[in-house]
């Protein structure tokens, strides 16, 4: 999603070769899919089911571009416009499936244009390059809307609990689909506020998720931005299950002021020397 936002090709091919090097196209997980397998892995250790085996799709580490985006099709989005809200788009068509046709080229093809794209333009009628960004500015808007409503609210523990519900709210679909699968009643496990509370410490993507959003609610002088949306989303996935993260240093900041670095033994810094001195010690 990041390469793409890149018009010039050069640059993309350049960023996207030391990625290619650096990573071998080891990739993570996104957060909704280790949310999910967190989710049902929660519930039962709560519940006390027995023999409880997570499905071994679920893991955070894997290869290529279908693993980091949990899809057959990689980056690709399958859509019947190229529109929004505000603007009405005709339909889209296509004369073959391009994602068919790349896969048809052998792994290597596929993998490097999913991640550096096309030496040529970008700008192709029915190829939204830009997603990441459209839907940034839509979650900063939305961001800052409840950035303003709960910080003059109350104080600091009724921006955590708004935060807290906010996020909850969104993963009840989730929770009730898994206790309906597991033979468990939703409502054993949230008999009370604390519930929710130890519940949403038990589910790690979560966890960080809402404990970066409290700490950039707090930094209210600073607007909420487009870019935010996609730090949010790759560090809720990284701190939990990876040794060393190096991030902005506001991002680091936030973490340590969440204790995150603490809760789950990660390295969160903004140095790359930092970094490379831990991983040294690991190979050591």
């Amino acid at each position: 999603m990041e390469t793409w936002h890149r018009a010039k090709w050069e640059s993309r091919y350049e960023l996207a070769g030391i990625m290619r090097q650096l990573s071998g196209y080891l990739t993570l997980a996104p957060m909704f899919r280790l949310q999910r397998a967190e989710i049902e892995k929660a519930i039962v250790e709560k519940s006390g089911i027995k023999g409880y085996v997570p499905a071994p799709e679920v893991g955070a580490f894997g290869y290529g571009v279908d693993h980091a985006f949990a899809s057959t099709s990689g980056r690709f989005v399958y859509v019947e416009s190229l529109g929004d809200e505000h603007l009405d788009s005709p339909p889209i068509k296509l004369e073959d499936d391009p994602i068919r046709i790349l896969r048809s080229r052998g792994d290597a093809i596929y993998q490097w244009v999913s991640l550096a794209g096309s030496p040529d333009s970008l700008d192709i009628e029915g190829i939204d390059r830009i997603t990441q960004h459209r839907r940034g500015s839509l979650y900063a808007e939305n961001q800052q809307i409840k950035m303003e409503r709960w910080t003059s609210s109350g104080g600091r523990d009724f921006l955590d609990r708004a935060v807290i519900t906010d996020d909850f709210n969104l993963a009840l679909d989730e929770i009730n689909e898994i206790c309906e699968i597991r033979g468990v009643d939703p409502m054993s496990l949230i008999c009370s506020r604390e519930d929710i509370v130890e519940l949403w410490r038990s589910i790690p993507t979560m966890h960080v998720y809402s404990s970066l959003r409290m700490q950039r609610f707090r930094n209210s002088h600073q607007k909420w931005s487009q870019h935010d949306f996609a730090d949010l989303l790759a560090l809720s996935a990284a701190i939990p299950y990876c040794d060393v993260v190096v991030t902005e240093r506001q991002w680091c900041h936030f973490a340590k002021q969440a204790k995150l670095d603490r809760t789950y033994g990660t390295l969160i810094t903004s140095s790359v020397d930092a970094a490379l001195l831990k991983v040294n010690k690991f190979t050591a």
